[in-house]
């Protein structure tokens, strides 16, 4: 009969010699960037960029400068800092975006009512317009980029991307800070 710490060192022997086994699988594993999820991730938002791009076409706005008009549409006042939260844009970038959408004249950016050195963002009349026409190509873009997806893969996708988005979304330099914000 063994004693319980024969059977304790040869269970930890056997777990050495399979950590050194998997350490030679690992080391002669060939790295195949393609079918990592960080090459890929990039490679999809590459893709969803070029196809809003073409998909707004004269409408000439990024899919930041989108979600930017949607988020003050729907948070009239909302200011800079408030905005680069409810979209998850770092603060720099969210003042050059603001910037160019006021330059446009899509977005109004008036002092704040608390404190005057803030900025309140509103939709302009033209950037009201703006995302009319902008809404129903949206939908035809997020149709175009799951279109190699069957119906329940596509349901499947964006709710593991938006399982890993949520589970990661303290490691972002910009994480998103949930407001209710949500388009209809």
């Amino acid at each position: 009969m063994r004693t319980k710490f024969e059977a304790h060192n040869d269970a930890g022997a056997m777990e050495r010699r399979r950590g050194a086994n998997a350490a030679k699988r690992d080391a002669a594993a060939r790295f195949d960037l393609y079918d990592t999820p960080g090459f890929l991730v990039r490679r999809l938002h590459q893709i969803v960029v070029s196809l809003c791009y073409e998909g707004w076409g004269d409408l000439d706005i990024s899919p930041v400068q989108y979600g930017a008009l949607m988020a003050i549409r729907a948070f009239p006042g909302i200011d800079q800092r408030g905005l680069a939260r409810a979209i998850a844009i770092d603060r720099s970038t969210i003042g050059t975006v603001s910037e160019q959408l006021e330059r446009r004249g899509l977005i109004e950016r008036r002092a704040g009512t608390r404190d005057r050195r803030n900025k309140e963002l509103f939709l302009a009349a033209k950037g009201a317009a703006v995302l009319r026409r902008a809404h129903p190509l949206a939908w035809d873009i997020q149709d175009r980029i799951l279109a190699p997806l069957g119906a329940r893969e596509r349901k499947e996708f964006v709710r593991l991307l938006a399982k890993l988005v949520d589970g990661n979304n303290t490691a972002s330099r910009a994480p998103l800070d949930p407001t209710g914000f949500e388009a209809d």
